[in-house]
């Protein structure tokens, strides 16, 4: 005799996050948007809730991840900020969506590896209401600190896992899509006719509400210094250019990138590319001086990664450990493509990885 197997709301994903979602809907429809925030943010059972979430065992690799050199390079750029100040102390670097840690402790260890005046005035402040790490060197917060009077705000992946709104292009114009509940899974449903400068005249495309004002709130973290980010994103000719008719949106499960955010729910990562365009102009509104976003892959080759890798030649496992890091960090088809922007107040000069820019 056949069991019954059916594995009812687990088919979909997380199924104490499913059964919240229907709770919410109560027999209607949300915003996609709103579906995104409780998938991802939900405060007991969204996916960034829960730890491992990156690394081989995980849903994805970030560029901390694949070797502790990414954040030697991010460790010597804050330390070029900091001359730049006038060496003070502190200097307080303060990274909105830490994760786990692994860009702070890479960068903490350089500068404690190193020795000298820079790790003795540098003070790290880990914003990260969800899972996160142990290192206790770490100032582990669940909301932003007081501002501080010299430092640098750096994110990696912060805005793409921001909840966006999602439209599809109809006659009269783009259309939210809301999603509801059909009993068996979720479903989207049409809602109403939006008016949106500059949209895309075809196709999906993602509208990110949050995150003009989470840079200006980025930016009034610290009195003065730089503000350094890594992102999916593109400048917005370019994110709603005609061609790209499916938008940006990707869910992440198991290392396997796919385009629907209704399976898996609470055990997938999502995502969609920032529009740079707004970041740049926050930046600009908030009294910095905002450097055009150069990809991840030049950033990285300006910074002299590849020292890093030459300087271990007589290692030869360090040194293809080395190699094969450096490459995943500057693939142009993978985690080199992603964009760095930064911005500078009371620093004099174009800094390291935007030379091209200028």
């Amino acid at each position: 005799m056949a069991l019954d197997l059916d594995p009812g709301l687990g088919a979909v994903g997380n199924p104490a996050l499913v059964k919240a979602i229907i709770e919410e809907m109560d027999g209607g429809a949300i915003p996609f948007e709103r579906f995104m925030e409780l998938a991802l943010y939900h405060p007991e059972h969204g996916y960034y809730r829960k730890p491992g979430r990156i690394g081989t065992g995980g849903d994805f690799l970030t560029s901390p991840a694949i070797h502790p050199m990414f954040g030697w390079a991010a460790g010597a750029w804050c330390e070029w900020v900091w001359e730049g100040l006038g060496r003070p102390s502190p200097f307080t670097i303060i990274e909105p969506g830490a994760g786990e840690g692994a860009l702070a402790t890479s960068l903490l260890d350089w500068a404690e590896g190193r020795g000298g005046d820079f790790g003795e005035a540098l003070r790290y402040v880990a914003i990260e209401p969800n899972a996160r790490g142990s290192d206790t060197r770490i100032e582990w917060r669940d909301e932003a600190p007081p501002v501080a009077e010299a430092g640098i705000v750096l994110s990696n992946e912060l805005f793409d896992a921001l909840p966006v709104r999602l439209f599809e292009v109809e006659g009269r114009g783009p259309v939210e899509v809301w999603v509801r509940w059909d009993g068996e899974a979720f479903v989207e449903a049409r809602g109403s006719i939006a008016t949106i400068d500059g949209a895309p005249a075809a196709g999906r495309f993602e509208v990110n509400g949050r995150a003009h004002a989470t840079m200006l709130a980025m930016c009034d973290l610290i009195e003065r210094g730089a503000v350094l980010t890594f992102d999916y994103g593109y400048p917005e000719e370019e994110l709603w250019a005609d061609w790209r008719t499916q938008g940006t949106l990707l869910c992440f499960h198991r290392h396997t990138a796919h385009e629907d955010p209704y399976r898996h729910v609470g055990e997938q990562d999502l995502t969609a590319h920032v529009n740079l365009s707004e970041l740049e102009l926050a930046m600009e509104l908030a009294g910095f001086t905002a450097f055009a976003p150069v990809t991840q892959a030049a950033f990285l080759t300006e910074a002299g990664l590849s020292s890093l890798v030459e300087s271990v030649r007589d290692d030869l496992p360090e040194y293809f450990a080395r190699r094969r890091a450096f490459q995943q960090l500057t693939d142009a088809a993978g985690l080199g493509r992603i964009r760095v922007l930064a911005g500078t107040r009371g620093v004099e000069g174009v800094p390291p990885g935007f030379k091209g820019t200028a």
